[in-house]
């Protein structure tokens, strides 16, 4: 599986199209959606890892110092460790503060009905829309078969 890996706090990118090591999921043996939800998962982790890691890496590299500053020595190639400490510091900026009030005027909307999803993350949403149609319409095909199957 591709994995995230630093070494003296250069990115390594994981390999593009290789195959993940353990098993592949035999289509006969598993409930699709069980199968499913296993590719979609492996999917986004294969996203983070090959699209949000990179930036994080780039903006590690970009505050080198102030990152590094906390970390202990034996710990400067700990993944977990140097992204947790460069949270500490995003956690301290604009940007950051003005997501959380965004988000407590979000939940907010939600709370009260006012929320209008149109315009957030169209492409994922549309994605995500297709995706389960196509899954409702399979298990449809073979209701007489399987009856109404919970998905």
């Amino acid at each position: 599986m591709p994995q995230n890996v630093k070494i003296v706090c250069n990115y390594l990118p994981p390999p593009q199209g290789t195959k993940h090591p353990h098993e592949p999921h035999r289509d006969w043996v598993m409930h699709p959606s069980w199968i499913g939800g296993m590719e979609a998962l492996n999917a986004y982790g294969d996203w983070v890892s090959s699209i949000v890691m990179p930036i994080a890496f780039q903006w590690i590299e970009e505050h080198k110092a102030e990152v590094y500053a906390t970390v202990p020595e034996e710990l400067k190639d700990d993944v977990g460790v140097v992204i947790a400490a460069a949270f500490k510091l995003v956690k301290e900026l604009p940007a950051y503060q003005l997501g959380l009030e965004k988000s407590a005027a979000y939940e907010a909307a939600l709370a009260d009905g006012t929320f209008d999803p149109s315009n957030t993350n169209p492409v994922w949403t549309g994605l995500t829309k297709k995706v389960r149609a196509e899954t409702e319409a399979a298990f449809a095909e073979q209701s007489s078969l399987l009856g109404d199957v919970p998905r």
